[in-house]
C-alpha cells in the first residue's frame, strides 16, 4: 500500500484484470496517461511553488522527468527474468511513486479519470517485490509493504496471471488454493497455482527454489544449464525435447512447452530406479498404443520399456537426473535416494 492510499489493493485496477499485462501496460498507453497526469498536476505544483512559468512548458518538463522512471519500472515489471535490474535511482523512483499517488488523489477529488494504468504498474511492481523478498531475493524495489507477511489476494493473483477475477475466485471456491479472509492465499500456495497458468508473469521465482512447483518450461530451462545433461533435439509435433546423460547415454524426454506439469518420458529403465525420488503419476506406457510416436522418437525396440512420470519440483527432477547418472545393473538392489 502506498502512503496516502486507503487500502492495500488500491493500486491494482479491477477494470484492467483479465487482460495480458503486456497489453494493459503497453508503453504507449502509459506515456499517454503520464502526459495527461502531468497536464493535471503541473499547474497545481507550479502554484504551490509560487512559480510563474507557462503551464504547458511546466507539464512538458514534468513529463520529461517522469518518463525515465516510468520506462525503467515498465521494463522491470514486464521482465520474465530475475536478472533484469531496476535501472533508476531510488530518489527518482520515489518521486515517481509520489507523483502517481498525488495525481490519483487530485483526480479523484476533481472527479476526473484516475491514472489507472500507472497505478496498476505500481501495484504489479510492489507485488513482484514482495514475492522476490519472500524467497530471499534481493529486493529491487523499496516500497512500503514489500516486507509484509500477508498472502496474495485474489485481485493480485488475477493481475499477475492476466486472469479474470471470477476465474481466480472460482479456483478458491474449488479449494485449488487455501484462502483466508484476512490473509489471502499464502505466497507458497499462490506460486504453485500461478506457475500452472501461461500468463503468469514471474514464473522465474519458482525456478529459484527447489521446493516450489515447476513445469515443463522451467524444467527445460534448468536442464539447459545443468551439468552432465546434453540436449539432443526438439520434436515439434510431440512438443518434446530429447536429452541424454553425459557419460552413460541414458535418454529421456520432457514436455518442453508444458505449463501445467513437468512430464517426463523414460525409455528402457528399471522402474525401481524411480523409487523415492518424489516423482508423481508413474505410468508404464510400454504397451500403450497412444505412445507409439513417443517410442519412435526414441527408436525403441518392441522389447524395451517406456515409463512416464511427473516431476512436481526441481528437487525431484534433480534427484531423477542424479539417479539416471548412475550406472546401475538390473540385478542390483535399488533403494531410495538419500
Amino acid at each position: 500500500m502506498l502512503k496516502g492510499t486507503s487500502r492495500p489493493l488500491a493500486l491494482l485496477q479491477d477494470a484492467l484484470l483479465g487482460q495480458p499485462a503486456d497489453d494493459v501496460l503497453a508503453i504507449s498507453e502509459l506515456v499517454t496517461e503520464l502526459e495527461e497526469a502531468c497536464q493535471l498536476m503541473a499547474p497545481v505544483l507550479l502554484r504551490l511553488c509560487a512559480g510563474n512559468a507557462d503551464d504547458r512548458t511546466s507539464a512538458s518538463s514534468l513529463a520529461w522527468r517522469m518518463r525515465g522512471p516510468l520506462g525503467a519500472l515498465h521494463d522491470w515489471v514486464l521482465s520474465r527474468t530475475i536478472k533484469t535490474p531496476l535501472n533508476v535511482e531510488p530518489t527518482v523512483l520515489e518521486d515517481f511513486i509520489n507523483f502517481v499517488a498525488m495525481t490519483h488523489s487530485l483526480a479523484e477529488s476533481l472527479g476526473w479519470p484516475v491514472p489507472g494504468r500507472l497505478m496498476h504498474l505500481l501495484g504489479l511492481a510492489m507485488t513482484r517485490a514482495r514475492l522476490e523478498a519472500h524467497f530471499g531475493l534481493e529486493p529491487a524495489l523499496a516500497m512500503p509493504g514489500v516486507q509484509g507477511g500477508r498472502g496474495l489476494s485474489v485481485v493480485e493473483i488475477a493481475a499477475l496471471c492476466g486472469l479474470k477475477l471470477t476465474t481466480v475466485r472460482n479456483a478458491v471456491s474449488r479449494r485449488e488454493m487455501p484462502h483466508a479472509r484476512d490473509g489471502g492465499v499464502p505466497l507458497d500456495d499462490a506460486l504453485d497455482w500461478m506457475v500452472q497458468r501461461s500468463g503468469f508473469l514471474y514464473a522465474h521465482i519458482n525456478a529459484t527454489t527447489w521446493e516450489r512447483r515447476t513445469n515443463g518450461r522451467l524444467a527445460a530451462d534448468w536442464l539447459a544449464s545443468a551439468p552432465h545433461v546434453v540436449f539432443e533435439r526438439y520434436i515439434s509435433r510431440l512438443r518434446l525435447s530429447l536429452w541424454h546423460i553425459q557419460g552413460n547415454g541414458r535418454r529421456f524426454a520432457l514436455n518442453a512447452e508444458g505449463v501445467r506439469n513437468c512430464v517426463l518420458l523414460l525409455p528402457n529403465v528399471d522402474a525401481r530406479m524411480l523409487d523415492g525420488l518424489g516423482l508423481e503419476r508413474l505410468d508404464d506406457r510400454s504397451n500403450d498404443p497412444a505412445a507409439l510416436m513417443h517410442r519412435e522418437a526414441f527408436m525403441l525396440s518392441p522389447s524395451e520399456s517406456l515409463w512416464q512420470c511427473q516431476a512436481p519440483t526441481l528437487r525431484s527432477l534433480n534427484a531423477l537426473i542424479e539417479r539416471l547418472s548412475r550406472d546401475v545393473c538390473d540385478d542390483q538392489p535399488l533403494g531410495n535416494s538419500a
